[in-house]
């Protein structure tokens, strides 16, 4: 991934620490769910085609969410280039522009990505594995926060964005966010109705445990 140490002018709209950058929050989550569909033990034949292509469907996000990282990348360098050198106030303008609509619309382009991710994840319910499941729990969570960010992102620069047809496009997805989110939920709530929490532990091995 493209090197994020040295502060770009993009930073100021767009988050983009390692920790907490969508982008690389998508990319593991792809990893993580192309994990879980690797485990196909005791599947039907139609179960098994299905994770399968949940597989490959998860690579693909992957690319996808690290073109979209490296374009917000991308965006930043030329601004940061144009308020360097002794660019033209004209140009410069157009160019701060330019990176600014970029870097939302992949911002954008990611709570799709996010929502098709969460679509894959609700496939691999099939999975039982307790490991897998667990890794499973671990992608959804970091989608939805991926989702989240991505969405705010889009929320907070909105006003900021100059293209009408950009500014329309944008503004006609807000409200699919809520669709992304209720499937984030759904998913969740499928794999933690089978947890058990507060059972009583076997008298055998509380007593080794003294």
């Amino acid at each position: 991934m493209a090197n994020r140490r040295r502060t770009s002018w993009i930073d100021q709209f767009v988050l983009r620490e390692d920790v907490n950058n969508p982008f690389v929050q998508v990319i593991t989550s792809a990893q993580q769910v192309a994990r879980v569909a690797e485990d196909r033990v005791g599947l039907t034949r139609a179960e098994y085609d299905d994770v399968a292509t949940a597989r490959y469907q998860a690579r693909v996000l992957e690319d996808l969410a690290r073109m979209l990282d490296e374009d917000v990348v991308a965006h930043g360098r030329k601004a940061d280039e144009a308020l360097a050198g002794e660019t033209d106030p004209v140009v410069r303008a157009r160019v701060l522009t330019n990176a600014l609509t970029g870097a939302v619309r992949a911002s954008a382009m990611l709570v799709d990505a996010c929502h098709t991710l969460l679509g894959l994840s609700e496939k691999l319910l099939v999975i039982r594995r307790p490991g897998s499941r667990l890794t499973l729990m671990a992608a959804v969570e970091q989608t939805r926060a991926a989702a989240s960010t991505a969405h705010l992102t889009v929320l907070v620069n909105l006003p900021r964005i100059t293209d009408v047809a950009l500014y329309d496009e944008l503004n006609s997805g807000i409200d699919t966010f809520d669709v992304t989110l209720a499937r984030a939920n759904r998913v969740a709530s499928a794999l933690r109705s089978e947890v058990r929490v507060g059972q009583a532990m076997p008298v055998q091995r509380a007593t080794q445990l003294r």
